[in-house]
Formats: structure tokens, C-alpha cells, sequence
């Protein structure tokens, strides 16, 4: 590519390309969250307990997580834009599907179909990269990243407000028309762009994949950490509603309401990036295992409104530090391979959320908020058993 083209090329970019895949991110992202402060009105509405409720949950995160091993290799290998665009239309239609969805276990699957085709963040994020300058590469994924935040912000304050005063299912009907437009936009406005390794088959590419994940052992340690910090985060976001309603007869769109004290995580990302560059990951994952397993245990001892608000906000922040300082480790692991690792990385991440919604829904189930707390602070544990025994991280 000469220098004229590179330049139109960022120019087209970072003027209105560049927003417009953030706002893909954000959307993206979005509809694997929206379900949160929604599963107190699945299990009224079709009078399911809240352990299989919070199935729902469990099925999204599952379901992103086998997206994440499936599909986001592919855009190594084929077109991101096609690729983008496929799974963009196959998620519309199970969105629009579940607005009508008769049943909780039909509910269940198109959640996990959601999952599998919604994770195109991951996608565009390495296709900005490749599209910008690399002076400007840094700017680019900042972008990506807060739109990707922002969406998973605003899904749980909308589906909230939305379920509460017009009904769930609507929730699904505004998500159906956000991907139609970012749909739109991206089929007119998103660059086209060979793949970066046409030359290699798909099982020669998966082959190689397995291949360096065997030999970097600290990849599993920090993916590991990530994932069960993350279980904690969606333990607690999916029984929010329950806990709600049942101790403060608060409905959906409080729960919602909680996605904004979320903003502190947001805020916290570019913080806990430069105290990972100035004191290791080793130091700054540590201190954030202890802040979040902190917030649980006021949670669990003090458990009032203003304590919940606390509470959020010290789990986001611990959370949210850890994605930065294992991401930026395990990115750097092996530079020339950064999508590659970063698909075992988020494949590990959302594994770990899975477990936390299921851990947690079923621990609300027998024990309340005390349980759900008590799965927490066990994932912390965890964590921390496998963060010690990672002497490479310093």
C-alpha cells in the first residue's frame, strides 16, 4: 500500500470509520449484558425459579465464550468485514426472536446463540488496529474499547428502565433495531480488507494456535486469574435482581440503575494501565483480588444500599484492573501473536463468567446473598491460589 492510500485510509478512520465500529463494539457487546437486570421478570414471567432464571445469564456468557474460540480466529483468516457483517445479521434475528421467545428453555438457547455471534468487538478491535497508522494505534483502541465499555454501561441501565415500565420484551425490540442501524452503517461505511493469513487453512492456523498456548504457561495462569475475578463480577450481577426485590422491593430498573456506579471501572481502566507499567501486573492484579474479595465481605456483613453502592464500586475497580494489567501481560507474551493469545485469554474470561452466573444463581437459590457472597470470595480464593503459584509476573 503506498503512503497516499495509508493516509486515506486512516483519514476515512478516524473521522467517522473509527465511531462507527466503536459504537458496533459498544452495541455488540451490549446484548449479552442486557439480560441482567431482567432475570427477576423472566422467572415472574414464566414462574421459574431463580436458579433456572439466572440460567439465562450462565447461556450468554457460555455462548460468547465459544464465539470467542469459533469465530474470532477467523478474522485472521478471512475477510473481518464479511465476517463482521454475517454475525451481525445471524444476531439481529435471534435478538428480534427473543422479544417472542414462548418459553424460558427457548429463552435459554437464543441467549447462547447471542453469545456464539456477538462477539464482534473482538473482531473489530484487531481490524482498527490494522486499519490505523502506528503512531495511532493506541488512540484507535482506546476508542473501540470505551465504546465496547459504554455499551455493556448503558445495556444494563436500558434493559433495566425499559423491563421495568414498558416490559422485557421490548428490551429486545430496541436491541433489534441498535444492531440494525449499526448493521446498516457498517455494510456502507466499513472498509474492505484482505486477511492477514489467506495463505494459511483453518486447520493449519488452529494447529499452530494450540501449539503456542501449550508452550507459554503463563498465559493459563493470567487467563485464569482474569476468568475467576470475572465469575466474580457476574456472580453478583446476576443475582443483583433478586436481591433487590426480595430485600428492598426494588424492581428492574434499579437494578439497572447499579449499571451506572459501573462508570468507576470505566475510569479506572487508564489508572490501573499505568500503575501495571509501574509496578508490575504481579503487584496491581494482587491488590485488586484483595479489593474485590473486600467488597464482598461488606456486602455480606453490612448488607444496606449505601453499602451495595461501595461495594460495586471497589469490585469494578478491582475487576476492571485485573482485564487491564493480565491483558497487557499476556498480549506481550508473544507480540507477533496478540490475537491468537487474546482469544485464549477472553475465551478463559467468559468461561469464568459463566461459572460465576451459574455459581451464583444456584447459590441465591439455597442460601440467599450470604451464599452468593460466599461464591465470590471462594473465586477470589482461587484466583489468588493461582496468582501465587505464577512466579513469572513481576
Amino acid at each position: 500500500m503506498t503512503s497516499s492510500s495509508t493516509a486515506r485510509t486512516a483519514d476515512v478512520l478516524h473521522r467517522s470509520t473509527l465511531w462507527m465500529m466503536a459504537a458496533a463494539c459498544g452495541a455488540s457487546a451490549a446484548n449479552i449484558f442486557y439480560n441482567q437486570p431482567l432475570l427477576g421478570k423472566f422467572a415472574l414471567a414464566y414462574q421459574a425459579s431463580p436458579s433456572k432464571a439466572g440460567l439465562v445469564a450462565t447461556a450468554a456468557q457460555v455462548g460468547y465464550g465459544l464465539g470467542l474460540f469459533l469465530f474470532v480466529p477467523l478474522g485472521d483468516l478471512l475477510n473481518r468485514r464479511k465476517v463482521v457483517l454475517l454475525l451481525m445479521s445471524l444476531c439481529t434475528a435471534l435478538l428480534a426472536a427473543t422479544a417472542a421467545a414462548p418459553g424460558l428453555q427457548t429463552l435459554i438457547w437464543l441467549h447462547l446463540l447471542i453469545g456464539i455471534t456477538t462477539m464482534n468487538a473482538q473482531i473489530l478491535i484487531p481490524f482498527g488496529m490494522e486499519l490505523s497508522p502506528p503512531k495511532e494505534r493506541g488512540r484507535t483502541v482506546g476508542v473501540l474499547m470505551a465504546g465496547l465499555l459504554c455499551g455493556v454501561l448503558l445495556a444494563r441501565v436500558v434493559s433495566g428502565f425499559v423491563g421495568e415500565h414498558i416490559g422485557w420484551r421490548t428490551v429486545y425490540l430496541l436491541a433489534t433495531g441498535v444492531m440494525l442501524v449499526i448493521l446498516v452503517s457498517l455494510y456502507r461505511g466499513l472498509p474492505h480488507r484482505p486477511p492477514v493469513a489467506a495463505h494459511m487453512g483453518y486447520g493449519r492456523f488452529m494447529k499452530e494456535m494450540f501449539q503456542l498456548w501449550a508452550r507459554l504457561p503463563a498465559l493459563w495462569t493470567a487467563s485464569a486469574v482474569s476468568g475467576l475475578s470475572f465469575g466474580c463480577f457476574t456472580a453478583f450481577w446476576t443475582t443483583l435482581s433478586f436481591l433487590l426485590m426480595d430485600r428492598f422491593g426494588m424492581g428492574a430498573s434499579a437494578a439497572g440503575a447499579f449499571g451506572v456506579i459501573g462508570l468507576a471501572g470505566v475510569l479506572a481502566a487508564p489508572l490501573a494501565g499505568r500503575v501495571s507499567d509501574r509496578r508490575g501486573p504481579r503487584f496491581t492484579v494482587t491488590v485488586s483480588l484483595l479489593l474485590i474479595a473486600l467488597s464482598f465481605v461488606g456486602m455480606s456483613l453490612w448488607l444496606s444500599l449505601p453499602m451495595l453502592v461501595l461495594g460495586v464500586i471497589f469490585m469494578d475497580l478491582g475487576v476492571q484492573a485485573i482485564q487491564v494489567a493480565a491483558q497487557t501481560r499476556v498480549m506481550s507474551l508473544v507480540p507477533d501473536a496478540g490475537s491468537r493469545l487474546n482469544t485464549f485469554y477472553m475465551v478463559f474470561r467468559f468461561v469464568g463468567g459463566a461459572l460465576g452466573s451459574f455459581l451464583g444463581a444456584t447459590a441465591w437459590a439455597h442460601w440467599q446473598w450470604a451464599g452468593v457472597c460466599c461464591v465470590a470470595v471462594g473465586l477470589v480464593l482461587a484466583a489468588l491460589v493461582v496468582h501465587a503459584l505464577d512466579r513469572g509476573g513481576r
